[in-house]
């Protein structure tokens, strides 16, 4: 018997610079309530079984990892590979110290040829003696994919120069760094998708990411139920912004649980 997607775990709910951001005395990075406390983007999938799979291994990715309590990892799904999204590659090698096992990594062609440069040590034989991240690569096209029980429909979306891949697991599905959602990609997924995090940057607009206007604006046409905004800056303050958002709408925060049996 299949075991499905059970809970999703917001690991980081920050975008590129986090929150605080480096050297910024403004309202938000001074803050104390953790809520605005923000590492670079990435989610925990969990099953009925308590296996996890990642979305993303940010520069956070040990942190997040620890935070977590997380003790196995059975895949990562990159979204794309700007360095906010996978910078924590090196840290995957963690979970191989105990049983030397590969964990499966997923993406795009182009993705994985990026990733397989900027960690060449990772894939060719060079004079590093240290445990090395095992993975096993795996080719993301248009197509659904298996990943432990589940099928994971990917969803291509542009980014500035390049694309990113959003992912769906039954009624759940997460997307971050994107500009819009074209017709066909809200045709494709409408009415499918209960539960969403989706990223949403700023109220101001941005020429590469999704705003929290425009990311509202999605939920409602893809008829999601709850919708979650992250890869939040510091221009928007949990308590205060909240206020503004829509009835099944909210903001991702740090740690924040999410059931989506």
């Amino acid at each position: 018997m299949a075991t499905p997607l059970k809970t999703v775990r917001i690991l980081g709910s920050g975008t590129s610079t986090g929150v605080p951001v480096i050297g910024c005395d403004c309202p938000v990075c001074l803050d104390l309530n953790p809520k605005n406390k923000r590492l670079r983007s990435s989610i925990l999938l969990i099953d009925a079984l308590g296996r996890n799979v990642v979305i993303d291994t940010t520069p956070d990715f040990r942190q997040q990892m620890l935070s977590a309590d997380v003790k196995n990892l059975s895949a990562v799904l990159y979204t794309h590979m700007h360095a906010d999204h996978c910078h924590g590659f090196d840290d995957i090698r963690a979970f191989s110290f105990q049983d030397l096992a590969s964990i499966d990594c997923y993406s795009s062609a182009e993705h994985l040829d990026d990733l397989r440069t900027r960690f060449s040590y990772a894939f060719e034989k060079t004079q590093y003696y240290g445990v090395k991240p095992m993975v096993h690569l795996h080719e993301v096209s248009d197509k659904p994919f298996r990943v432990l029980d589940w099928e994971v429909d990917p969803l291509f979306l542009e980014h500035g120069g390049i694309q990113t891949i959003a992912f769906r697991i039954g009624s759940f599905a997460y997307a971050t760094d994107f500009k819009a959602f074209t017709a066909e990609n809200i045709q494709k997924w409408k009415g499918k998708v209960s539960v969403m995090v989706a990223s949403g940057i700023r109220y101001r607009e941005h020429p590469s990411h999704s705003t929290l206007p425009e990311t509202i604006d999605l939920f409602a046409r893809l008829g999601v139920e709850q919708g979650y905004i992250t890869h939040i800056s510091h221009e928007i303050e949990h308590v205060k912004d909240s206020t503004r958002l829509p009835k099944g709408v909210s903001l991702a925060y740090d740690g924040m649980m999410i059931d989506v049996r």
